[in-house]
């Protein structure tokens, strides 16, 4: 397999495999040494002080990113913007990965919604919902209220806020598979206080 890597997360992205762990923390410690030999004679701020100092901080953070799992380098560790610049690279690729998981996750969720497997969703059948609103007793699903008043069903938010849902007759199951698919892929009814 010519162009990939053992590990994915270690292509760039025409596919190709990343320098090595070494080669950037090597490239970040020789950009950053630059960048002092502008600092000992004065030229702080200058276009060649910026270039370096940002390309150091880039070459570290890419390093953090691609190796994520291994001990920071001695080259880097040393220096305190290279090390923050490791890290940087290390929170980037954990965001990446959790969004990663997350669409995954919400895929899943989503085909289970079509299928309305609402048993492996954790969540009750929308039959069982609505006779219960219907003998006016209230049901709770993730953290939203439902419960029956003078005809009407209201839903309560997490946060405590009431909304008018529909007549009693009116409700229909697709109404119920609307709401628990929205329970199933974390939605909040209602407005939401910041």
């Amino acid at each position: 397999m010519q162009g990939t890597s053992a590990n994915p997360e270690r292509n760039d992205a025409e596919g190709g495999e990343v320098e090595s762990l070494f080669s950037l923390a090597l490239d970040a410690r020789c950009e950053s040494a630059l960048m002092w030999l502008y600092v000992t004679s004065g030229d702080v701020g200058t276009p060649a002080f910026d270039r370096h100092r940002r390309r150091a901080y880039e070459l570290a953070r890419r390093a953090g990113y691609h190796y994520a799992d291994e001990p920071i380098p001695h080259l880097l560790r040393d220096d305190d913007e290279l090390s923050q610049a490791w890290e940087h690279g290390i929170h980037d690729q954990q965001v990446e990965r959790r969004e990663a998981q997350a669409a995954v996750e919400r895929e899943g969720i989503k085909k289970l919604i079509a299928a309305k497997d609402w048993p492996a969703l954790k969540l009750p059948l929308p039959e069982q919902i609505l006779e219960t609103l219907r003998d006016r007793k209230p049901v709770h699903v993730e953290g939203h209220g439902l419960y029956s008043e003078e005809d009407y069903i209201y839903c309560v938010n997490p946060y405590g806020i009431e909304l008018l849902v529909s007549h009693v007759q009116d409700l229909t199951p697709d109404d119920i598979e609307h709401f628990l698919a929205d329970m199933a892929l974390g939605e909040e009814w209602g407005p939401v206080p910041h």
